[in-house]
């Protein structure tokens, strides 16, 4: 009886809650329903897929407005191309990016729920990322982001022994088709766990081979366990082997270690040898690459130029300071004049400003300090850009840029045709941007250390050019350095 009465009693109190809950949800919607206003909202943990099944990305519209009149955007970070677009109750295969065509979809028969859920079937490694889910009423926006983290879970592992070594025998553990990179263990029969030798190879479709070695004597227990694990998915795959004692061979005589032993020596003589005649060249070679690089970089600093923002041309969303030096990404959008100049397209690609100074001849040079920002974009753009529509940011279109988006992982690229990749480590806290005019080149530099990024090359510029900023998180600044960091700086 007592049992029953504590039931009804936590029973009663659960339905309290939830109705708070529900009446403290209806408050806190009650100005965007009165205004017209929408909120988008996604999972807050990451969404884990299993390869070559799907995946949903959920995405919720509150309220559950009519989307037939809106915009919904799937982006994924990195890509120039949205993953899946709905506007004008149908789907727009026509601007997809191509590696997701035929395979999204949004679920109708919850679409008039407001559930804009995303299904990618059958998810490959290259899936894994950023997304952000946007709606566009074309008065009103809203994003949300959803991070899809994949998981591959490989074969069955097989053990199988290799050669002799060392008086004893080598066994390899292979298993393929794993994503992201597996623990490996390798067990004796008494639970010890065993020094392994392991190495990783990617497939062609992202997919992880492991393959691990260990060595046995005849003194060793004669049953071994392989275990490969997949932390993300918290499952696991494994092999067993029993060795009999007979297979082992048989101990070498005396005179084969003294030989080793011999050769070793006169290999570690060699290799001393070697090491100090190396080391002695790579010190002249740098002496003479650190003169160059000062002479170069002194070249580069004398053709320094001051640069301001032109706030007629910056996006509404952005917010550029007083003194025309920095500019930041905004939540609000501001009333502003729709000039010929302005770039004006809402989506998060077009949250650009150009500089006020052009350049129809000459070399200019030019820093900005991007520390702490994770979203931008930097370069010159041609006069003649468009600037309202979301293009995509190549020499083909009048843009010469590199650029970073760094949500979940550090992603920094070439937008170049195609684009390409840059090395993660070399991200800068300021960049440096050469302008050769006659020369048809565009250079970018990490300012602080003085070394270089990349350059664009074989360019006939024919129009004016202006120095190009893009900033995409919310309230993520780029500032224009007052003067460069100059050859006195680094010295």
């Amino acid at each position: 009886m007592g049992i029953v009465q504590e039931n009804e009693v936590e029973d009663e109190w659960r339905y309290k809650l939830e109705g708070l809950n529900g009446l403290l949800l209806l408050l806190f919607l009650i100005p965007f329903l009165v205004s017209g206003k929408f909120l988008v909202f996604g999972p807050v943990d990451p969404v884990v897929a299993i390869v070559d099944e799907d995946a949903l990305l959920e995405c919720q519209l509150v309220p559950d407005l009519f989307i037939s009149n809106m915009v919904v955007q799937w982006l994924k970070s990195g890509l120039d191309s949205p993953v899946h677009v709905y506007r004008n109750g149908e789907d727009d295969i026509v601007v997809q990016h191509k590696n997701y065509r035929g395979r999204t979809e949004l679920i109708r028969e919850e679409l008039t729920k407001g559930i804009i859920s995303l299904r990618i079937k059958n998810t490959t490694v290259s899936d894994e990322g950023d997304y952000t889910c946007l709606v566009d009423d074309r008065t009103d926006s809203a994003e949300a982001a959803v991070i899809l983290e994949v998981a591959g879970l490989g074969r069955k592992p097989w053990i199988q022994m290799k050669q002799y070594h060392n008086n004893g025998i080598q066994l390899v553990c292979k298993s393929s088709g794993w994503y992201p990179e597996p623990d490996i263990l390798w067990m004796s029969e008494d639970g010890y766990n065993l020094i392994q030798d392991t190495r990783y190879q990617q497939d062609s479709n992202g997919l992880l081979d492991v393959q691990s070695n260990i060595e046995i004597t005849k003194q060793s227990t004669n049953r071994f366990r392989c275990l490969i694990r997949n932390e993300m998915l918290k499952t696991e795959q494994e092999a067993i082997i029993r060795i009999s004692g007979d297979i082992f061979p048989v101990d070498p005589a005396w005179p084969v270690p003294l030989l080793v032993t011999l050769c070793l020596l006169i290999a570690a003589l060699s290799a001393v040898i070697y090491w100090n005649v190396k080391q002695y060249r790579r010190i002249k070679e740098l002496e003479l690459r650190k003169s160059i690089v000062a002479f170069e970089w002194k070249r580069i600093c004398d053709c320094e130029v001051s640069v301001t923002l032109d706030v007629e041309t910056a996006n509404p969303y952005l917010d550029v300071s007083a003194d025309l030096k920095s500019v930041r990404n905004t939540r609000t959008k501001r009333s502003l004049p729709d000039t010929e100049k302005r770039f004006t397209d809402s989506s998060w690609r077009c949250r650009c400003v150009l500089g006020s100074e052009g350049f129809t001849s000459g070399r200019h040079y030019w820093e900005v300090e991007v520390v702490r920002n994770q979203g931008w974009s930097l370069g010159v753009a041609a006069e003649s850009v468009n600037r309202k529509d979301q293009v995509r940011w190549s020499p083909e279109n009048g843009f010469w840029t590199i650029e970073r988006v760094d949500y979940y992982y550090h992603q920094f690229y070439i937008n170049s045709s195609p684009r390409s990749r840059l090395p993660d480590d070399q991200i800068p806290g300021k960049v440096g941007i050469y302008l050769s005019y006659e020369s048809g080149t565009v250079s970018f530099y990490d300012a602080d250390t003085k070394s270089h990024l990349h350059t664009f090359t074989g360019n006939k510029f024919s129009e004016k050019l202006y120095p190009f900023f893009f900033t995409f998180y919310l309230n993520q600044c780029l500032r224009i350095c007052s003067e460069a960091s100059g050859l006195s700086h680094h010295q």
